[in-house]
């Protein structure tokens, strides 16, 4: 594997929520803390350096990873214990998202499990598929995962950002996006994984029904978005001459 592993002093499972990573909490000799990262399905590591980004302490061909560990809690984690998110920690979400989008990236899979919160700030980790990309698909999919764990996106992730978008703009990227990625073979792969656990593919099947009744909802009061979200979903628009990713949801 890796030579700093060979200073570990302690490796152990980590309980996270990956639904494509095995993960391992690593300890290293010096006391630092990494994370191992091993896809279940080899791939290439991504060539971007990000800003903002855990740092990558070693990584091989295959696409395994070891990174900086973040401390804090996962912001699906928060949600889900009904924790108070503070305002200053919805601005420092906001402000990780600006300063990836203003060097032209998009993290591409920002699903609240790859967003760590504490002590009044937030890392996105998980950079697995970093690319290019329309900024709004990637906040009308971080809008769309908060709804997933209960949750909306309040302004002061806007003040965090820098700016707000057309709103009703926003929702048709959602949309979009949202048939985009029901569409995917997301579904039948995790259906068809069988180290998936129990409660992990319960809660993939709940998201299912969550985004086709949301989906639903969205066509039953506004029809008139159905020629909008067809033009965004067979043509590129004329203002978007970069290159263009499928959904970004997976994790």
């Amino acid at each position: 594997m890796f030579r700093l592993l060979q200073t570990a002093v302690r490796v152990e499972p980590l309980e996270g929520h990956g639904l494509t990573n095995v993960l391992h909490l690593v300890t290293l000799a010096d006391g630092r803390k990494a994370v191992l990262r091993q896809p279940k399905v080899a791939r290439d590591l991504p060539k971007f350096v990000v800003p903002g980004a855990p740092a990558v302490l070693a990584h091989n061909g295959r696409g395994d990873v070891l990174v900086e560990y973040v401390e804090g809690r996962t912001l699906a984690d928060v949600l889900a214990d009904a924790l108070p998110v503070s305002d200053v920690v919805w601005r420092s979400i906001g402000d990780a998202f600006r300063k990836i989008h203003r060097v032209g990236l998009l993290h591409n899979d920002v699903n609240l499990y790859n967003i760590i919160v504490g002590d009044g700030r937030a890392t996105l980790i998980d950079w697995d598929n970093p690319g290019q990309g329309n900024p709004l698909d990637e906040l009308a999919a971080f809008e769309e995962h908060l709804y997933l764990h209960g949750a909306a996106l309040p302004q002061e992730f806007w003040v965090g950002y820098g700016s707000t978008p057309d709103l009703r703009l926003l929702r048709t990227h959602r949309i979009a996006g949202c048939i985009a990625w029901l569409a995917s073979e997301d579904w039948r792969q995790w259906e068809n994984d069988r180290s998936l656990r129990p409660e992990l593919l319960a809660r993939v099947r709940n998201w299912r029904r969550l985004l086709a009744r949301w989906l639903a909802d969205q066509f039953r009061t506004d029809y008139r978005l159905a020629a909008e979200v067809a033009e965004l979903q067979h043509r590129q628009r004329p203002e978007d001459h970069h290159e263009q990713r499928g959904p970004q949801h997976s994790q």
